[in-house]
């Protein structure tokens, strides 16, 4: 590597939308009660690790960090989803103003090029493990191309240990009004193809997945910077392969963590899989239930996986938690079938069941078969939203819901879920399950 390339500065924009200033209200108002994640870029922590030796990183995370644009990089690399698109457009001017080259990836660069191509100098479409060094080379070479692709998903049998040390953990830590969780990845991809999600076509419906004593270095990697932070496991879906899960689960019960999962509803029929989890130090399952209709959860897989789950939701729910492990689901309002009572039908559910929750509205990202849906239909305000693209506020057309009652209806729901009594309920509920369990470590 030549002395032309010395420092890059690798940025995660905030992902603050004005339009989702009634949900930062909520959380102040709730914070005793309700707290939202916060993680580090893993993308970026990635990224980072696959650059050769000799470069000097900075990682910039704006959730946590101002951007100190007059710093002088050789390279600025910004990663996006889409809700973060016109801040990193933002961030890519002042830099390309100072004549520094600005790269871009990440799930908007992946689905519109040509889009992020009007604000930078070269975008890569997909994974980019791969291409990250050539890139590089080509860039001190004088040849860097417009885009940077794979031609085939990356093989994660190839990963390297993030570089976990470029977290600036001070400002990390300083944010309390947060849960403060750090990522970690076994597997890539989701066989389920939901209408609103783009994982299955960019990362793929089979499962890839990492070694599992890549997995553990990673783990033990983090042990020894002394990050004490909850561990939030990435995969979309950990717990799809159940041989690859159970080995691993086995290799993490010595490691003495705390960590938060992601996984479909079907955990539940699986007695071995949970006490592993439980044993393994598994606070919680991020669970999408999506919809508790039986007409919205129809539409959301070709297949109608969803829907075919939804008579066991509540059982399931019992015997996740009666294993000591926290159900975390997820709902979306905005389907097809949902009107003003959806909210209260989605409350008592979740109260009903002891589970924490969150909610959003449903939206359509591009690149998802929603989206795609949604614009050949004419249903959104505008062709192009970025900057209203919050997760908690209506952008596009519905037959029985409008702007207003969506975004109220989302903060009620929040304020009941997380009222005094309903939080002190689910409280009791869990230590009842708790005390028909063994003790085991937890942070």
């Amino acid at each position: 590597m030549s002395a032309s390339l010395k420092k890059i500065a690798l940025i995660n924009p905030s992902t603050f939308c004005d339009s989702e200033r009634h949900i930062y209200e909520m959380y102040n108002r709730n914070v005793k009660n309700y707290k939202p994640y916060l993680a580090p870029p893993l993308s970026l922590l990635t990224i980072a690790s696959h650059t050769p030796p000799g470069i000097e990183i900075t990682l910039i995370d704006e959730n946590i960090e101002d951007i100190n644009f007059d710093e002088k990089y050789d390279l600025v690399g910004i990663t996006a989803m889409t809700q973060q698109a016109y801040r990193a457009y933002a961030i890519a001017v002042e830099f390309r103003k100072r004549n520094i080259p600005v790269v871009m990836g990440g799930i908007h660069a992946s689905v519109l090029p040509d889009e992020a191509l009007q604000h930078v100098d070269t975008v890569f479409v997909g994974e980019s493990e791969d291409q990250w060094a050539i890139y590089l080379n080509d860039l001190e070479n004088g040849t860097a191309k417009k885009i940077y692709r794979n031609d085939a998903l990356f093989d994660l049998g190839n990963a390297r240990i993030p570089k976990y040390n470029l977290v600036n953990y001070v400002a990390f830590r300083s944010k309390d009004t947060y849960i403060r969780l750090m990522p970690v990845q076994a597997t890539r991809g989701c066989p389920h193809d939901c209408s609103f999600c783009i994982v299955p076509d960019l990362y793929g419906k089979c499962i890839r997945k990492k070694s599992i004593s890549q997995v553990v270095k990673e783990i033990e990697h983090l042990k020894e910077l002394h990050f004490d932070s909850l561990i939030l496991f990435v995969d979309d879906n950990l717990f799809v392969d159940r041989r690859y899960i159970k080995t691993l689960m086995k290799e993490l019960t010595p490691l003495k963590i705390s960590y938060i999962a992601q996984t479909d509803i079907s955990v539940a029929k699986d007695h071995e899989l949970l006490e592993l989890a439980y044993n393994s130090g598994c606070v919680l399952m991020l669970i999408g239930f999506e919809s508790i209709d039986s007409h919205n959860l129809e539409e959301i897989n070709n297949n109608k996986w969803k829907m075919k789950q939804l008579a066991s939701y509540t059982s399931s729910i019992n015997k996740i938690q009666e294993h000591g492990i926290i159900v975390f689901g997820s709902f979306i309002v905005g389907f097809e079938n949902d009107d003003p009572k959806t909210f209260e039908k989605i409350r008592d559910f979740v109260i009903g069941n002891n589970i924490s929750a969150h909610f959003t509205m449903l939206t359509a990202l591009p690149g998802s078969r929603l989206y795609t849906q949604f614009k050949s239909e004419n249903r959104f305000f505008r062709d192009v939203f970025w900057d209203d693209l919050s997760f908690y506020n209506l952008n596009f057309r519905h037959k029985a819901l409008n702007r207003d009652y969506v975004e109220k209806g989302i903060v009620w729901l929040y304020d009941e879920v997380y009222s005094d009594e309903n939080v002190i309920k689910r409280y009791r509920y869990m230590m009842q399950s708790f005390k028909n369990l063994p003790g085991r470590w937890i942070i």
